[in-house]
């Protein structure tokens, strides 16, 4: 699948890796930009058979619209039963989860191998957590 989506601030990819659809959003993720990730994210876990990662390591600015979409995301994810797992490694995406206690609610992971690893059920070695505990794998 590659449903791409691209404005001048933000551009999204979405790819199959070992059976798994992930989602990379690449720039800023704000009210001008947060509807062409929402509409990607929610065809993406339309399509999923099993399992989404949103890979968020290449976002630079997380407003409160985008964690409104992880929101959403989440709780449409879970209704189609569905896993969803977030990946993020820096400042940018994690404060604003921390902020709003988001990262206690998400799966995180710092890598989309660490998270294809958990989901598909694999041993894995130990990662470092990117939120200091949500982590699997």
């Amino acid at each position: 699948m590659s449903g791409d989506g691209v404005s001048d601030l933000v551009s999204t990819n979405v790819e199959i890796v070992q059976g798994v659809s992930v989602l990379r959003v690449i720039g800023e993720v704000d009210m001008t930009t947060s509807e062409l990730v929402r509409g990607t994210l929610l065809t993406c876990l339309d399509a999923a058979v099993s399992a989404v990662v949103l890979d968020l390591n290449e976002v630079t600015f997380l407003a409160s619209s985008g964690l409104a979409v992880i929101v959403e995301a989440l709780g449409y994810a879970d209704r189609r039963g569905i896993a969803f797992v977030v990946v993020a490694g820096h400042r940018s995406v994690l404060r604003p989860l921390q902020a709003t206690s988001l990262n206690e609610l998400l799966v995180i992971h710092s890598g989309v191998d660490y998270a294809i690893t958990a989901l598909r059920g694999t041993p894995a070695t130990v990662s470092p957590s990117a939120t200091g505990g949500t982590e699997i794998g």
